[in-house]
């Protein structure tokens, strides 16, 4: 049996295949909320940051977190760093987004600020382990 399972865990181990989906998989999905912004603007996020009595040009810094870190993680560039400023913004929408409900669950029992703490914990992954193998600028 134990050999079975050192069998197929042999089979499975590979470790820069897994760096390649997990930093293709999670760029591709942020990314789609950078194409939100890109398409639709930042008025939203303007809002927000003024309604906390900071500027609007903050929302800006979205294109950075959502569009240009993602790309650098799907074509495996400063993986790293990439990482960094995705786990950032992050924060920031934490700060924005769930300020007044932080602890609060939805209706079906999951926590309210779930989806970016699950982005946030690939972010930190990705920060961690760095691009692999299969990346145009390995780090």
């Amino acid at each position: 049996m134990f050999a079975s399972i050192q069998k197929v865990n042999q089979w499975l181990h590979h470790p820069d295949i897994a760096k390649l989906i997990l930093r293709v998989g999670f760029g591709v999905l942020f990314l789609l909320h950078g194409i939100h912004k890109v398409e639709d603007g930042t008025a939203f996020i303007q809002g927000l940051f003024v309604d906390l009595g900071l500027p609007a040009w903050f929302a800006y810094a979205v294109y950075l977190g959502e569009v240009v870190a993602p790309i650098m993680l799907i074509v495996g560039v400063f993986s790293r760093f990439a990482g960094l400023i995705i786990f950032g913004t992050g924060i920031v929408v934490m700060g924005l987004m769930h300020r007044d409900n932080f602890f609060a669950l939805t209706d079906v029992g999951s926590w309210i600020a779930e989806d970016i703490a699950v982005y946030m914990i690939a972010a930190l992954t990705v920060t961690f382990l760095g691009s692999g193998k299969y990346a145009l600028m390995r780090d």
